[in-house]
């Protein structure tokens, strides 16, 4: 049973909110009895908190229960639809602004593309994306409750600044969230990528509020995010879970982070591609020759693994060698933070599942730990959209904290 901490009558009162809105969210529709059965707290507050939730309509009612021999309870739930967040996924080949319930559903989206436009800077590509989401957004903007970014680290979390992604050219020290603050005067929380997809499954997916999360985001990038004990472990200004630049190969060829034989170096998208080139320049048969002689352009990561599935014996070794690369890098992953489930997502994954299983076999027989076997492995249940779902997570987990930073005052 959750109980609240001692401390200031406010404070209490916050913690006690929190605690009963997140029950209703996870437990809904649900009776006021059985919120009682979770958490420590009376019968007479419960009823305090509901009835001003009810009223700023942050729940709704959800008709009734079964009676046990007296009148039947009334249940509640959230009111999924009253507010949203603006979730912004910042990647290496796009911007993508989504408008999303607090269910996790899109309401409408605008994407921006990265590539072919060097000269724009960042921050104009992302305001195009929020201004063409509001502007055909058919929602009342005073429900929505702040703005999440999704971002590619290294960045400062406390601060909003993205730092020096090493994939994203030009974004030096931009401080996001004060920008989009002080255009949009909406709360802005900026996280890396892959604490965002691991959120996103831990609020939405498939992963329970009790696990330890490992989230391996294997894109054009390497990222990482781990979650333990229900929270984002961030580490030493907000280092934690860099797991696409721990070295795998002391020989191994020059990151974009300046190391060398970093993971992502290995087996991200952008160096599978460049293994494929490589191969073609030393002569190696393959189908993908005529397609980067052609226009080198079209050598995309998609196009790799469409002619590793017809049979390419180029592009199936690379596959192959990248997923037990991962593999390795997971193992490390595991001796150092033992999560129960390791959760797969971005766009090597997306297009290529069966990697997972590579990697959860190399995984597995290289972990030092006792325990190896008995983590789960998956897929992320979002797709393309992980690190979207993800921004719109970073708002609901701060919402469902401090509830009356939003929704009450609302």
């Amino acid at each position: 049973m959750q109980k609240a901490e001692a401390g200031n009558t406010d404070r209490i009162k916050q913690i006690n909110r929190s605690l009963v809105l997140k029950i209703i969210h996870k437990y809904g529709p649900v009776s006021k009895a059985e919120i009682s059965a979770k958490v420590d707290l009376t019968f007479a507050t419960i009823g305090n908190i509901t009835s001003e939730l009810l009223e700023t309509e942050a729940i709704k009612l959800a008709g009734y229960g079964k009676s046990n021999g007296g009148r039947r309870p009334v249940l509640y739930e959230i009111n999924w639809n009253n507010f949203y967040v603006i979730a912004l996924a910042i990647g290496v080949t796009g911007i993508s602004a989504a408008l999303v319930n607090l269910k996790a559903d899109i309401f409408s989206r605008c994407d921006v593309p990265m590539i072919g436009d060097q000269n724009t800077p960042l921050i104009e590509k992302v305001y195009k994306g929020v201004d063409g989401l509001l502007a055909q957004a058919d929602v009342n903007t005073s429900k929505i409750v702040g703005i999440g970014v999704s971002a590619p680290g290294p960045i400062d979390e406390g601060d909003g600044r993205l730092l020096s992604p090493p994939n994203l050219q030009g974004t030096k020290n931009v401080n996001i969230k004060h920008l989009l603050e002080e255009r949009y005067h909406l709360v802005t929380v900026l996280e890396k990528d892959a604490n965002a997809a691991a959120l996103a499954e831990q609020w939405f997916g498939v992963a329970h509020m009790t696990e330890n999360i490992l989230y391996i985001f294997a894109d054009q990038g390497i990222g990482g995010g781990v979650i333990i004990d229900s929270r984002i472990y961030r580490g030493f200004k907000n280092g934690a879970g860099e797991i696409g630049h721990v070295s795998i190969d002391i020989d191994g060829p020059r990151c974009n982070c300046g190391n060398f034989g970093c993971l992502e170096a290995m087996a991200s998208g952008i160096s599978i591609i460049k293994r494929v080139k490589k191969e073609i320049h030393r002569g190696v048969s393959s189908t993908l020759t005529d397609v980067y002689l052609k226009n080198e352009d079209d050598l995309t990561l998609e196009t790799i693994i469409g002619h590793g599935r017809k049979g390419d014996p180029l592009a199936k070794e690379i596959l192959n060698e990248t997923g037990r690369y991962l593999g390795i890098g997971v193992a490390n992953a595991i001796n150092f933070f033992a999560p129960s489930k390791v959760i797969f997502g971005g766009q090597i994954v997306d297009l290529f599942p069966e990697i997972i299983q590579v990697a959860e076999e190399i995984a597995k027989s290289r972990s030092f730990s006792a325990y190896a076997t008995d983590i789960t492995f998956t897929k992320s249940s979002f797709g393309f959209q992980s690190t979207l779902i993800g921004a719109a997570a970073i708002i609901q987990q701060r919402l469902f904290d401090s509830p009356e930073e939003a929704i009450i005052q609302k």
